[in-house]
């Protein structure tokens, strides 16, 4: 079943409708999603790289070891679900015609949704020249100023090492 939003209709009828008003509602509703699509594919790709630190890797019987992989197959099912969201409300923005939010919402790879043990650890060693996703770097509405979990994720990543140890 097709919503009839003006993504789906098309901005002409929209304008002769005399509803022309909706397609800036659509484009907030949009924005707020896709960052809300956002948000829960770092929280995902954070929770899959602490799952794999530690539970997978240290998983000693042939049990733990099943039991960790659903987990990751748990995580990566929602990872999912969060990616297709993204790319509705990626190409719904397009219909739209919301050049200045789609150089913000770029379109996601199979690369970037690789989960790295830079997020779980970024101190690690081994991680000097690893490199994250574009999506960890953007502000999503201020999250990054007001939410602590960030503030010390951006710290950690940006500090010289010699002030670290």
């Amino acid at each position: 079943v097709v919503i009839p939003l003006p993504s789906n209709i098309g901005i002409e009828r929209c304008v002769v409708w005399g509803i022309a008003d909706l397609v800036l509602q659509e484009i907030t509703l949009r924005e707020g999603q896709a960052n809300d699509a956002l948000h829960g594919i770092r929280v995902n790709l954070a929770d899959k790289a602490v799952l794999f630190c530690t539970t997978v890797w240290s998983a000693k019987s042939q049990a733990r070891s099943t039991r960790a992989w659903a987990w990751v197959h748990l995580v990566d099912r929602i990872l999912h679900l969060n990616v297709q969201i993204y790319s509705k409300c990626c190409s719904q923005l397009i219909h739209l015609g919301t050049d200045d939010l789609l150089a913000k919402f770029r379109p996601l790879v199979k690369a970037d949704l690789k989960a790295t043990t830079v997020v779980a650890d970024p101190n690690a060693r081994g991680q000097r020249n690893s490199t994250l996703a574009w999506f960890w770097s953007i502000d999503v509405e201020g999250d990054s100023t007001s939410n602590d979990w960030m503030n010390e994720c951006m710290l950690i990543a940006y500090l010289p090492v010699h002030i670290l140890c």
